[in-house]
């Protein structure tokens, strides 16, 4: 049986009756003298060269390279036009909000956004325009320095104050809450960029349910440390729908009075931890 195996690879495979002369150089198949083919410099059976034909015949020549390397870059320059004309399109779409300054309120609403809550470690600013919170009157005001400034939770260098028009006292500004709240702390802070003897001095806070020009109830009467910074003050919790900040007096400037930041909390019970309490009508820490 080895034998007849061995006799048939010996044998060219296209005539078995021929006694294979050599083998193919490609395949290593016994190929009679009849069936060797020259290609290449190499010794090959017929099937072999039809594959190297087909292989050969499949290279693309240096036109079909040059075709398709334009090809390609045709497709290249067409995707980056495309992608020029999207880009340059949201360009001009968001060029002027990119040009639009964000306003204290955009950025409140940003930082309650992520926070994912209204609550803050001093509670909840009732006081503040993202909650519904709006001015209702003011005693005074400069342009470009409008009391609403007191509301909008920004007391920085990039963004202006409240001025009042003159020296004069009492300066009012009341503020109308969303809702009916029970509001224990306010704090105030002073605008850094104005003179030191501008800044606000005694100030009284009063609340109404009645109405925004009456049933003021004065429920503290503080003094402003001249440092920039909030300043916490608290009082036993009244339930306000208005709020009036009254200043009495200023550091000495006989030209106007300033103030950043006027905020006015809701505070959660007991936020300062167990055992600790707050002194009503003091400044809190």
């Amino acid at each position: 049986m080895l034998k007849a195996y061995s006799d048939a690879r010996n044998r060219c495979y296209l005539h078995p009756h021929r006694p294979a002369e050599q083998k193919c150089d490609r395949c290593k198949t016994g190929l009679c003298e009849e069936c060797v083919h020259e290609f290449q410099g190499q010794q090959l059976c017929e099937r072999c060269v039809e594959e190297l034909d087909f292989i050969e015949a499949s290279k693309p020549t240096l036109a079909d390279r040059v075709r398709g390397f334009f090809h390609s870059l045709r497709n290249t320059v067409i995707a980056i036009a495309v992608i020029g004309v999207i880009c340059g399109g949201l360009f001009y779409a968001f060029r002027g909000l990119m040009n639009q300054p964000i306003t204290p309120e955009q950025m409140a609403r940003f930082r309650y956004a992520a926070a994912g809550s209204f609550q803050t470690p001093d509670g909840i600013n009732v006081n503040s325009t993202v909650l519904g919170a709006s001015l209702v009157s003011y005693s005074s005001q400069r342009k470009g320095f409008e009391a609403f400034h007191l509301i909008n939770e920004y007391a920085g260098p990039d963004y202006p104050g409240w001025r009042s028009e003159d020296a004069t006292f009492p300066q009012d500004v009341v503020v109308e809450e969303q809702n009916v709240s029970g509001v224990s702390k306010v704090i105030l802070t002073e605008q850094p960029t104005e003179p030191e003897d501008t800044w606000a001095k005694d100030f009284e806070i009063q609340a109404s349910t009645q109405g925004p020009d009456r049933g003021f109830v004065t429920v503290g009467r503080w003094q402003l440390q001249q440092i920039s910074g909030p300043q916490k003050f608290t009082f036993a919790a009244t339930q306000s729908k208005w709020l009036r900040l009254r200043i009495l007096s200023n550091y000495g400037s006989s030209q106007y009075t300033s103030l950043a930041e006027f905020d006015a909390y809701v505070v959660p019970a007991n936020p300062l931890g167990p055992g600790r309490t707050a002194v009503a009508g003091t400044p809190s820490p």
